[in-house]
């Protein structure tokens, strides 16, 4: 019973995870029949926008339950989804699910931007009606709350199927930090071998990563192993053995493909992070060699001639600039008795954190302060950035380094009701406060005076 509750009060499960039915109705749950996980309702996690089916001309026997309802924003610039009871410092993967299914009648699919907190995440857009569209993104978490933030951007009203957080131990994917994020977009995370569009996530990946499979290496063949597969004792991607239990290769000499992000959002100035996967699984004969460079955009990647380890995963990783296309060659070396082979591979958008979020002190007073009073109005999100999703009645600080502080909030004509809320003490640079024409009862508390910058009351 406490578990349920976690669950439906917007608390993470006992394995840390979160996993939300954007358009469930209130205090709904539901246990997916393949990997037993507790979908719950976003009651808890966002108050504004409504729910609505797809249309029935879009439901098929194979589409899972949480596409089958969505919520949309038919109002506000911003909407944000808020993912609590995390650990500051600890790293995270969201996963944000779309399905727009012709919900609204139109005919014509929304294009929208998706925010992490401050920071762009994505822009979502769709190529026809019943295209799926989800997007990964490991982030740092700032603050004890993440917050996912969908943008209208005149194209149509932002809508969401789904929304997942899974906790990562600090030890994996070391590029993420506080300063950066890394974005997976399109899919690009892959098993290589089958090609019948096998799906590998949760229970397989203890992390709920989607591995999908890839059909674009030409006269590839696969070769498969049932034993498990071990990571390496410096691994930090912990790739699981399922993943790594099957391999590409050809009847040649070398492995070649082109991959292309697809993403009308890369230009020069961006960067991509590429991570492949290896690991032998033939128990190869005393007088056979496998052995082979890795070469991508004509750069080799190993120092030395590279042969796999039996049973044991290895990898290679790099960060690229922005391109339209990237070539990927593994070529045998002249020693090599047997051809290249490729397990895995991820490709993610590597995403700077730029933009400073309001002080996290200020921060948390604000939520609190909503939660006191009920205020709906812009009220989501970072309080203060970016500038132009700024709450209604505020006034902040910008400095050229260190966080936004609120210096003035003007709630006057708020329709606040009740006691005045003791989160305000919390503001330490605030200069002015304007609570006139509400309904506020009780004492003037005495914090107000202890408020060492306020000027106007």
């Amino acid at each position: 019973l406490f578990y349920m509750f976690q669950l439906i009060h917007g608390q993470p499960d006992y394995l840390g995870f979160i996993s939300i039915d954007c358009g469930i109705q209130v205090n709904s749950t539901y246990q997916d029949s393949i990997s037993n996980m507790i979908y719950v309702s976003d009651y808890g996690f966002i108050t504004p926008g409504e729910n609505r089916g797809i249309s029935s001309d879009y439901v098929k026997p194979s589409l899972v339950k949480r596409y089958l309802n969505l919520r949309f924003f038919p109002h506000g610039a911003r909407n944000c989804y808020t993912l609590r009871s995390l650990v500051m410092g600890n790293k995270y993967l969201v996963r944000a699910a779309f399905y727009y299914g012709n919900y609204d009648g139109l005919g014509k699919p929304p294009v929208f931007d998706l925010y992490m907190g401050t920071s762009y995440w994505h822009e979502v857009s769709f190529s026809d009606a019943g295209a799926f569209n989800w997007m990964d993104i490991i982030v740092v978490a700032p603050d004890d709350y993440l917050q996912v933030c969908l943008v209208n951007k005149g194209m149509g009203n932002p809508f969401i199927s789904g929304l997942d957080l899974r906790p990562l131990k600090n030890t994996l994917y070391p590029e993420v930090n506080a300063t950066q994020s890394l974005v997976l977009v399109n899919s690009n995370r892959f098993h290589m071998g089958p090609t019948d569009g096998s799906v590998i996530r949760y229970p397989s990946d203890s992390h709920d990563r989607i591995w999908t499979t890839y059909n674009a290496i030409p006269n590839s063949t696969e070769i498969s192993s049932t034993s498990v597969i071990q990571n390496n004792l410096r691994d930090v991607y912990d790739v699981p053995s399922s993943v790594m239990q099957n391999a590409a290769t050809v009847n040649s000499s070398r492995i070649d493909f082109s991959w292309s992000p697809s993403d009308p959002s890369v230009n020069i100035s961006s960067k991509y992070f590429f991570i492949f996967y290896f690991a032998e699984l033939q128990n190869v004969r005393s007088n056979a060699v496998r052995q082979f460079d890795i070469i991508i955009n004509n750069k080799t990647w190993n120092k030395q001639p590279y042969t796999p380890t039996f049973q044991v995963t290895d990898y290679f990783s790099g960060i690229l600039h922005g391109m339209e296309n990237y070539s990927v060659s593994l070529v045998a070396t002249k020693n090599a008795t047997l051809p290249p082979i490729l397990n895995a591979m991820e490709m993610y958008l590597v995403k700077p954190i730029t933009m400073v979020a309001t002080d996290p002190g200020d921060a948390r007073a604000m939520m609190a302060i909503q939660d006191d009073f009920g205020v709906i109005e812009n009220w989501m999100g970072d309080p203060c950035t970016p500038k132009a999703f700024i709450w209604r009645g505020l006034n902040c600080s910008y400095p050229p380094a260190g966080a936004s502080k609120i210096m003035a909030l003007n709630l006057s004509s708020f329709g606040l009701v009740g006691a005045i809320s003791t989160n305000f003490r919390d503001l330490k640079a605030l200069q002015y406060l304007d609570l006139s024409h509400n309904n506020l009862s009780g004492p003037i508390p005495n914090f107000l005076g202890q408020l060492s910058s306020l000027m106007f009351l």
